[in-house]
Order: C-alpha cells, then structure tokens, then sequence
C-alpha cells in the first residue's frame, strides 16, 4: 500500500486492525485511523475470539483467577463468549467514535478462530495492499511474529506498532531511511500523514559507519532541497547496536515512525525490547 495507494486508477489499499484483546490499546486505535485517514481506505476492525481459549474451556480443571488473586471460579466457554462480547462492543464503540470523527469508512466483524489464521484469511479476501494495525504493544521477543505476518499474510505490505510506552502520536513525522532507494516511497507516505495536521518531517538517515552516512547525506540534500518543513538528522547505528537505533528514533520526539522492516532499526532477528523501551509513538514498519 505504501507505494501503491492513491496512484490514479488503482486500489486504495485498506487498514486491517486486528483486535485479540479485551483491552485494545487507545494509541493503536487512533494510529490505525490515522493511517486510513492519509491513505484514504477504509478500515476493517477485526476482532478474533481466540479457539484455544474455548478450549481450554472445554477441560473442567481449568479455572479463571481475579488479578488480585484472592478468587476462581471455573472457566466455562459461556463466561468467555460473554466477555469477548462486552470487549469486542467496547472496541467498536471507540473505533467507531474515532471513524467517524474523521469521515474514515469502516467495516467490523468478529471471528472465533486462531489469531493469526483469521488475519490470514481476513488479508488473503481484499488485496493486495493490506496494512495490519495490532491493537497490543509489541514486546523485545516480536521478532518472529513480524517475520510470520510479513512472509506468511497475502497482501500485507505495512505493520501498525504500538510499544508499551507509547503515548504520543502528535509531532513531526520521522522516516528512519537505512536505503537511499526507498526514499520516494517512504517520504510519499510521510507526507501524507504530515499533510494530516500540518507538521514537520524528518529524515532520520541510519548508516553503519560515517562514509556510508556522509554519501547517504549527500544524496539525501539533493533529493530534498528545497522542501519546506522537512529536515535532515543522522545516526550511526550498526545491527548489534540496536539500543543506539532506539535511542535516535526517541531523540526525535515523533508523531509517527516509518522505516522498513529487516534493517539496523527494526531487525528480522534479535530482541526488539530497546525499541518497546524507547518508542513513545506508533511505528508504520513496511517491507
């Protein structure tokens, strides 16, 4: 979708919010709006009631503990339909209020099945240019659940992530460049969501050593003279070092990260948790 949508005569793309908990996290509500709000598509909430939950249901030994830990009670498959149900209405709800205040279609459905077989099928119906919002914070160990959604959900082109400690989503627009190549791409995406609430991009060039970040600079300035509200930042940041990307990306105090999946910012291998960590706003991660 990043390098596709609104290009005349083609599809606009779609943001796919997969929503698997009772407690979907408000930023990741709101960013998953505000991709669809850029790219003109329409959302389609997704709310997956777990199988594995229904059966574990299923085994009478199983019980339900309160988070004080003081009570339990047996864990029927009945007490679990209901509480999905209370949590997926509330999250319609909210999602719809957002939607809605910002003119964004939106089409919600709830499935009972395995979370990332329904995001499969939910991709594999209306493509290619799916974007996936998650609806929980990543953690350090969400490497491999990147890696399957990229490689193994037809049509997902872009990640919608929200750390833990994210809490912001107003602020320059920063694209974290690793490749001179994506540039175009990636700063058409960010100009669509800084054009949103009239901010300020920033090009975060992330090189490995200091004569690849001073050709990358070079070709950068050419590419970008002249642009208004648009500046240029640097980090040298190896794959080992991916505290050193964490900290950068934090330095910037964004609205939005956009960067690409498999480099030194968000590796396809490795602990993630500096990023969960430092990310205070949520991240478009595209292929």
């Amino acid at each position: 979708m990043i390098a596709h949508v609104a290009q005349a005569g083609e599809d606009r793309g779609r943001v796919v919010l997969h929503v698997c908990s009772p407690q979907p996290h408000a930023l990741a509500l709101l960013a998953a709006v505000k991709i669809a709000q850029a790219f003109q598509s329409e959302i389609e909430s997704l709310f997956v009631e777990d199988v594995q939950l229904f059966d574990c249901a299923a085994f009478g030994f199983v019980r339900e503990v309160s988070l004080s830990g003081r009570s339990s009670s047996k864990l029927s498959a009945d007490s679990v339909a209901q509480s999905l149900k209370l949590a997926a209405q509330g999250a319609r709800r909210e999602l719809e209020r957002l939607a809605r205040s910002v003119d964004v279609p939106l089409r919600t459905r709830v499935v009972r099945d395995d979370p990332m077989q329904a995001l499969r099928l939910a991709c594999s119906e209306v493509g290619p240019w799916n974007v996936v919002a998650l609806s929980e914070p990543f953690t350090g160990g969400f490497t491999p659940m990147l890696r399957t959604m990229f490689d193994a959900i037809e049509g997902t082109t872009g990640l919608i992530l929200v750390g833990p400690r994210a809490r912001r989503i107003t602020g320059p627009i920063v694209i974290a460049l690793e490749d001179m190549g994506r540039l175009p791409d990636l700063l058409r995406a960010g100009e669509r969501l800084a054009a949103l609430d009239d901010v300020g991009i920033v090009v975060l060039l992330v090189a490995p050593d200091a004569q690849r970040l001073h050709d990358m600079e070079m070709s950068a300035r050419m590419a970008l003279a002249g642009r208004e509200k648009l500046r240029i930042d640097h980090a040298i940041v190896s794959r080992e070092a991916p505290a050193v990307a964490a900290e950068a990306l934090r330095r910037q105090a964004g609205g939005f990260v956009i960067c690409q999946f498999g480099g030194a910012v968000v590796p396809d291998e490795g602990d993630l948790s500096p990023l969960a960590a430092s990310l205070e706003c949520p991240l478009l991660l595209v292929r």
